[in-house]
């Protein structure tokens, strides 16, 4: 079983680490997975728990209303343009696929623009 959590706007660029909050929460979906798994007659010699990896980060250069116009964050190098959910508000704790790739379309776009 796969859990998937949005965690809390905490850290930076450089640095994220769960908060407590996030432990719990975590915590808590460990514990419901492993009633489900009972549930199903598995024991609990049969289960592992996983590598735990932030498989969609989001908000850690989230745009301002300002910087949303253009997609470029005002952090970057003015020929850099980031297109991923670094920029979201927040992680959203799904999978933001179409919202990215709507962003690198626009981001493309507005590259062209410099050629």
């Amino acid at each position: 079983m796969m859990i998937k959590l949005a965690d809390g706007s905490s850290g930076n660029i450089k640095t994220k680490r769960l908060s407590a909050a996030d432990w719990s929460s975590l915590n808590e979906a460990v514990a419901i997975c492993r009633q489900i798994l009972r549930g199903l007659g598995k024991k609990d010699s049969e289960m592992f728990l996983g590598t735990l990896n932030a498989g969609h980060p989001g908000g850690m250069l989230p745009l301002t209303e300002k910087e949303a116009n253009t997609l470029h964050h005002g952090v970057l190098p003015e020929n850099l343009y980031v297109s991923d959910a670094t920029l979201l508000p927040r992680s959203l704790g799904k999978p933001p696929i179409l919202t990215v790739m709507a962003m690198a379309k626009r981001v493309a776009r507005e590259c062209l623009s410099f050629a």
